[in-house]
C-alpha cells in the first residue's frame, strides 16, 4: 500500500506572475505537485516539501498566512525554498528584516561562497525581478551567496532544511533547474 502522505511538493501561489514557471520546472523534472493559493485550504502534512512563490502585491493576509506556514514547516522539519518574497517573509519570521531598494530585473551574475546542497557551481546567472532585499539575515541563517545588487541571494538555515532565494531560480535556465530538482532531492 502507497501511503498518501509526502508524496508531493506544495507549491503556494502568492500571486507571483512567474508561478506556473515553477510548477513548469517541477514537471520538467517529473517531480509531483499540488499548487494552490495562499488562502485556499491545504494541508501541509499531505506534501513533502514546500516552495513559496513571489508575490506582485504586499498584503498582511498574505504575510500573516505565510508565516504560519513558514512555523509548521520550521516546527515539522518540512523542508522549505522560499523565493524572492518567499525569501524575505522568511527572513521576515524569524525576526530579519528587508528593505525597499530600486526596482531590480534581469539577468544577475551570483556568487556562491559557501558549499550549498542546493548548488554545486561557484556562480551562476540568475533572474531578478524585485524591488525589496533582505537587509539582515535572522539568528541560526547564513548567507551562501550574493550579488553586486544584493547581499543575501541565496541564504539558508544552519541545521534545518529551509533555503531561501532572492531570485527567480524557475526563471534563471540550467541553473535555477538544478537548484529546484536538488531542493525537492534533498
Amino acid at each position: 500500500m502507497v501511503n498518501s502522505k509526502n508524496l508531493s511538493v506544495l507549491v503556494v501561489d502568492n500571486g507571483s506572475p512567474y508561478v506556473t514557471d515553477i510548477t513548469s520546472c517541477l514537471e520538467k523534472i517529473g517531480q509531483s505537485h499540488i499548487m494552490k493559493k495562499y488562502d485556499e485550504e491545504f494541508l501541509l502534512s499531505n506534501h513533502e516539501k514546500v516552495i513559496l512563490s513571489g508575490r506582485q502585491r504586499n498584503k498582511k493576509q498574505i504575510n500573516a498566512i505565510n508565516s504560519k506556514i513558514i512555523r509548521t514547516c520550521f516546527n515539522n522539519e518540512t523542508p522549505l525554498l522560499g523565493i524572492c518574497y518567499g525569501a524575505e517573509i522568511i527572513a521576515l519570521t524569524f525576526g530579519g528584516s528587508i528593505q525597499k531598494t530600486g526596482y531590480v530585473q534581469g539577468l544577475n551574475r551570483i556568487n556562491i561562497e559557501k558549499p550549498l546542497k542546493l548548488l554545486k557551481e561557484t556562480y551562476c546567472n540568475v533572474y531578478e525581478s524585485h524591488s525589496y532585499v533582505i537587509s539582515h539575515l535572522p539568528e541560526n541563517f547564513v548567507c551562501v551567496a550574493s550579488s553586486s545588487s544584493t547581499k543575501h541571494e541565496i541564504f539558508c538555515h544552519k541545521s534545518k532544511r529551509i533555503f531561501g532565494t532572492q531570485f527567480h531560480p524557475e526563471k534563471s535556465g540550467r541553473c535555477g533547474l538544478d537548484l529546484i530538482r536538488n531542493f525537492v532531492n534533498l
